[in-house]
């Protein structure tokens, strides 16, 4: 892991060395990994570790390449990583790993019509809702390009639609209606969410690994 970690350029290296645990280091650096194999098959040409670089909101992009339109996102929980990539538009992408927590917090992260959904659930069903609702904004501002301190209970999403299967931004948020979304399960508690900007959601590639696939 040194090894590799001194390959990157000094920005990505300083922010995975900020993680405590050892293991999230670990998967940041192997999403790192993941995501330029994939481009450099999609570039057809080498591409150096230490061209990933972050913004100031610390969302990733590629250095140097001109030609390159298109836009990648990685998320990393537990044993997964996930890497989304498209050749044009914009991606943003989220796993998380469902655990126990205090559904109070959808006071700092959900609109008031989100919120009354939660709590008309079952108690079984309001935590998987609540991360469902969560990585799907998580996703959105990755997409968007904004950091920690966008106000995500500023987007909502439409109740009544999420009842007919479809995720969709209600109308209270006009500006930000042209993203499609979708939700994927892997194991009984880990959830992904995706989010882009183009028309149409078969133009992304959707990388999910474990960490055997990289090492």
């Amino acid at each position: 892991m040194e090894q590799k970690l001194k390959l990157l350029s000094n920005n990505e290296r300083q922010r995975i060395l900020r993680f405590r645990k050892w293991e999230d280091r670990q998967r940041s650096l192997l999403a790192n990994i993941a995501v330029r194999r994939r481009l450099q098959i999609l570039l057809q040409e080498p591409i150096n570790p230490s061209s990933i670089e972050r913004d100031q909101k610390g969302r990733p992009f590629l250095k140097n390449f001109r030609n390159w339109q298109g836009d990648f996102n990685l998320s990393h929980s537990g044993e997964w990583i996930i890497s989304g990539i498209t050749t044009n538009g914009k991606i943003g992408v989220d796993v998380e790993q469902i655990q126990s927590i205090d559904l109070s917090v959808s006071e700092l992260c959900f609109t008031q019509e989100e919120k009354a959904y939660l709590y008309s659930l079952p108690t079984k069903d309001q935590l998987s809702f609540f991360y469902e609702i969560w990585t799907l904004k998580e996703a959105f501002v990755k997409t968007i390009g904004q950091g920690l301190l966008f106000p995500i209970n500023s987007v909502g999403f439409d109740m009544n639609k999420w009842t007919q299967n479809k995720i969709t931004i209600s109308s209270t948020t006009l500006s930000f209606h042209h993203f499609l979304f979708q939700l994927y399960r892997l194991e009984p508690n880990y959830i992904v969410a995706v989010c882009t900007n183009l028309r149409h959601v078969s133009d992304l590639e959707i990388q999910i690994l474990d960490r055997s696939d990289i090492l």
